[in-house]
């Protein structure tokens, strides 16, 4: 019994400390971050991503912002905070007003500079999943959702399991809507 004990506890310890949560993963050589699985792509929506990469806004948070660095695509990528400074370093708070909801971030949208919006959301049909969205905060059409589970119990939520394959299938989105990804 003590002779298969410890290589499982081994083994155990070694693949917990192999999975990350939320650290910016670097790309493969195939161009994609490492993951144990793919993410259900629910919605594929043919777009001009190349007319619209010049800015993508991520919520507050550092994990979020890096990750679509990485990915390589747009000419930059700010937080909300970052966009609430420019947009009060040029002096337009007044024309925008605050960022908050639909309205706000349309707002930031039609006065200030044209952007995509890039956040997570809960599945609100299923429990257990999370999902990665791309938005056209022109008309807040989402052009873009993954969908993957988010197993906090069993598998244990990490990079490679939840995460990578949500970006990983924003990067197969890019792919298919972009002349200039990867050129």
């Amino acid at each position: 019994m003590r002779k298969i004990f410890l290589p499982v506890l081994l083994l155990t310890a070694l693949a917990i400390n192999s999975c990350t949560v939320m650290k910016v993963s670097e790309k493969t050589e195939d161009g994609l971050f490492q993951a144990s699985k793919k993410a259900d792509i629910l919605v594929n929506k043919p777009f001009d991503l190349d007319a619209n990469k010049s800015l993508l806004v991520v919520p507050n948070n550092s994990f979020m912002k890096g990750m679509a660095e990485k990915i390589g695509y747009f000419d930059q990528v700010i937080t909300f905070d970052d966009l609430e400074k420019d947009i009060i370093r040029d002096n337009k708070q007044d024309e925008v007003g605050p960022l908050t909801g639909k309205i706000g971030i349309n707002n930031a949208y039609r006065k200030y500079r044209k952007f995509l919006y890039l956040k997570f959301d809960d599945n609100k049909e299923k429990s257990k999943r999370i999902q990665l969205k791309l938005i056209n905060p022109e008309n807040f059409d989402e052009i873009f959702i993954g969908d993957t589970l988010y197993d906090d119990f069993w598998v244990g939520v990490n990079d490679q399991n939840t995460f990578n394959p949500l970006f990983n299938a924003l990067i197969t989105y890019i792919k298919g809507n972009s002349k200039t990804y990867g050129k």
